[in-house]
Parts: structure tokens; sequence; C-alpha cells
């Protein structure tokens, strides 16, 4: 079943079925709360997905000769954020790099923001000394997001796959073994430690990405734009800092008028109606001002109607892409980021409203990092800088991750739940013990209670995984002042 058809069955068995958009939203929300509680109940074997984790070596100032001149230096000035590097390198990009130490001299720094493939700046001033061809630093990726929609990491490691120059045989990495932070601050186990693979990560504490505020949208004009005229959007926006993506601003409408030429401008402001805009570096800057590298990702409304101006359902944001005159470019299926010194952006081709565009999938902007230990210093091959063409030099080395998957949002009429189709009338049963409990009639809402407990166990008979293990027969043992001993008592030994 899809959405649609769940929601014509809910009605069916209610007996009510109103033909109203609002009605049909709440309904359609009650259902997706149905889903999720059905999602998150066990560990199902549907519910689990295949990935990769790319890892990054360090950059050193050898490591990343990109143009193979000599050790690329880095110019750095005592109590200024400011670091500059003596060339360009392919590696040192935002996504990957902002929001990771970097080492200069003996101490180590936070990448705020990385303005260049030759510039960075630092959360906090440089306290070393003054040296305008410094070759001590290293920047190193400490902490790994997991993928937006992860639930639950369950298993990472290096396989025999995607780099398989073993010829057959199996690599001798294997499995990353999970720790605890508290047991590896009892240990007291060192931060900084590298080698070529990881045998074990750590859970770090979630990061949070700021949330958007508000989103104004004005017709504007362009000589160049396409967008149709007489068309309507709904539009809103979400900071972009670290490589993450925060929750939606509030979203807004526009109706292009008549006459060619006209675009779309997306205005980022604050709940105080003010810009959010980056004022810029500043040399005697000793914090980031206010802003700072949070770049803007803007989305699009799918589930509406651009005609009447009416939303047919749950919103659908995709990204706007960067589309343009030319298909044949890098940028022209990549989303667009407006960046953290614009306070508007200008939307002018229609190819920018591309209807199979990434979902947006991050809700809340929190996102799970794990720490690899020991950190990954290590690649099975180089890709070498290709002078004039698009090739960027590259290290690579990927590992291979399976995890619990967030379950998409079901908005779309035809959205089907990512689940075993026998048993879909289960998230039906659910919605329908909401429903009855929201109106009161507690005696319908027990009955489809008992049948959502029911079915669930036959669901859980064939989607969760068993593991088998030991069982062996303990001595219990004896203290003062202890009555009723079992001597038949079980430990678990597997």
């Amino acid at each position: 079943m899809n959405l649609q058809s769940i929601r014509e069955k809910i009605k069916n068995i209610t007996d009510y079925s109103p033909d109203l958009q609002q009605f049909n939203d709440q309904l359609d929300e009650l259902v997706n709360d149905a889903y999720y509680s059905l999602w998150t109940m066990k560990r199902w074997n549907f519910a689990t997905k295949l990935g990769l984790i790319k890892f990054y070596p360090d950059m050193t100032p050898s490591r990343d000769d990109d143009d193979g001149s000599g050790d690329v230096n880095a110019n750095i000035v005592a109590g200024s954020r400011f670091v500059q590097f003596s060339a360009s390198m392919d590696r040192l990009v935002g996504d990957v790099w902002e929001g990771q130490p970097i080492q200069i001299q003996t101490q180590e720094y936070t990448i705020n923001k990385v303005v260049s493939e030759s510039r960075l700046l630092l959360t906090e001033e440089f306290m070393g000394t003054t040296n305008t061809d410094d070759v001590s630093w290293k920047i190193k990726k400490r902490w790994y997001d997991l993928p937006e929609d992860c639930l639950e990491l369950l298993y990472i490691g290096h396989r025999d796959y995607p780099y398989t120059s073993v010829a057959g045989s199996q690599n001798p990495y294997g499995k990353s073994t999970a720790i605890l932070p508290r047991k590896e601050e009892s240990f007291n186990m060192r931060v900084d430690y590298a080698m070529s693979y990881a045998e074990a990560y750590i859970t770090c504490p979630d990061y949070r990405q700021k949330p958007g505020e508000i989103c104004r949208l004005e017709q504007s004009s362009d000589a160049s734009a396409d967008i149709p005229t007489g068309k309507t959007f709904e539009i809103c926006w979400a900071f972009y800092k670290d490589g993450k993506v925060g929750a939606l601003s509030n979203p807004d409408q526009v109706t292009l008028g008549a006459g060619g030429g006209q675009a779309i401008t997306v205005n980022f402001d604050g709940w105080d109606n003010d810009a959010v805009q980056y004022d810029g570096f500043e040399t005697l800057d000793k914090k980031p001002p206010q802003w700072e590298g949070y770049q803007k990702k803007i989305y699009w409304n799918k589930n509406f109607n651009q005609t009447t101006g009416q939303r047919t359902g749950l919103p659908c944001w995709l990204e706007i892409v960067n589309g343009g005159t030319t298909r044949n470019t890098e940028e022209f299926l990549e989303a667009v980021k407006a960046e953290d010194a614009d306070a508007s952006y200008q939307i002018k081709f229609i190819n920018q409203f591309n209807n199979g565009s990434k979902r947006y999938i991050e809700r809340d902007g929190v996102y799970q990092q794990i720490r690899p230990y020991p950190r990954v210093d290590g690649f099975d091959f180089e890709v070498p800088k290709e002078v004039g063409g698009t090739v960027k030099h590259d290290y690579v080395r990927q590992g291979v991750i399976r995890y619990l998957k967030k379950p998409q949002d079901m908005v779309l009429g035809t959205d089907v739940p990512e689940m075993p189709v026998e048993f879909h009338q289960l998230i039906v049963y659910k919605a329908l013990e909401d429903i009855y409990l929201k109106l009161g009639n507690e005696k319908l809402a027990r009955i489809y209670e008992k049948k959502y407990g029911d079915e669930v166990k036959n669901l859980e008979k064939r989607y969760v995984d068993k593991i088998d293990f030991k069982v062996q027969r303990g001595q219990f043992g004896f203290t003062r002042g202890f009555r009723g001993y079992d001597v038949s008592d079980l430990n678990y030994g597997g």
C-alpha cells in the first residue's frame, strides 16, 4: 500500500471520508507517527542499510604538495586566527575539514572556516610563535559524521571491497570494535594515536546544527532568467556548516508576475527581520564573528500545485540545484550553497527546480559522530592531480558501514512504507488506535491496540535476527544475610 491507499483504508474503516486537504494532512501525520513507532520498535532486518565511509589521511606539508614545488608552508601570526598556506591544496575543502583540529607547532586548534584551498580561519587566536614559513602544521580528521539517515550504527570495518587489489584474499583489517567513551577515558587511551587503519571506534557527543529562521521571497528581474510567469513556488532554507545541514526555516511563497526575465530572490532573515549575514573577517577578531562559516542551502516544496498555489499534501522539500544555461558543467546538479556573507540568493533558472533532486533528510539538525581509534592515517591508492583538468589530488581509503536507517517521510501520495508489504496493515492498526484515542473511543482504541500487538509478534518472528548463544551453569555464591539461593542459576557465557 502507498500513502494514498493507507489513507483511504483508514477512512473506510472509520466510515468517515471527507475530501478536505486539512483533514488529509492531519491523517498523514498520524500515519507517519504510526510508521515511525513501528520502525523504531525493533532492529528489523528490513531497516538496515549498507554504505561506505571515506577515511581522510592527515594533511601535511609534504603529502599535499600538489604541484611538486616543495613542502607547503603556513604563514601564521601570533594572536591572529588567520592561516595562509603557500600553495593551493585540492584536499582542503570545508565540508571535510571544518570543525576538525589543525596542529601548529605544539598546539592543536580547531578549524572554523575554510576560506579557500590555501586559507583557513581558526576558532581561537594562534598562541605560538609568528612564522612566515612554518612546516610543523598538520590537519587531522578526528571526528566522522554518520549518515544523515542513521539511527544506530551496527558495524564499521575494513573489508575486501571496494578496494580489491589483494586479488581475492581477505585484507588484514576487519571489524572495528566499539569502545564506550567511559572505558576509553578510564584507560587514558591516546587520542592522537594514528595508524593506517582503525581497530576500534568511540562514540562522540552529537553535533547540533543551528536551525534556520525566516525565509522571505521577492520577485526580481534578470535578463537571463527563464522561470515561467504565473507560477507559484514555496521555498525555505537551512544553515549548512561543517558539512552538515540544520533544521529548516519558516517557508514562504511567491508568485511570478507577467513579463520576461523574472527571477526569485530568497532573503535569509532572522526572527528580528534583519539579514542573517556574516560581516567579514577582521585581523583583530579574537573569536569568530556571528555567522562565520554558516552557508545556506535552499529547498523547494515538490508537493505543491504551482498553478493554484496550494499544497497537495505534507511538504516534500527538495534541494535547489545550481542549474544554468549549460548542462555539461561540474556544478549543474550540485545543491546551491549560498555563502555566509550572502544576505540573499537569486534563483534564475527553472531547471534549478529539479523534481528528482535529493530530498531533505535531517529534521532537527542533530548528527551522530564517531572517533576511529587509532585515527586513520593511511590510504589504499593515490589519485594524482590532473594539471589543467578536472581530476583533483586525493588519497583514497574506504570502510564499510551497516546501520539502522531512518524511514523516509511518506508525504507524496505514491510513497510506500519501506517494509514488507504483507505487514503494511500494521501502520493502519496503529494509526486507528491513535485516532480512536483522540476521539475518546477507548473501546475501539483497545481493539486496534490488540490487533497491532498480535501482528507485531508475527513480524518479529520473520524479520528480527536471532543470534545463537551458549548458556553455562554457574555456581551461586553464599553471602551473609542472603536467603533463598538457587544452585541452578544460569549465567551467560557466550
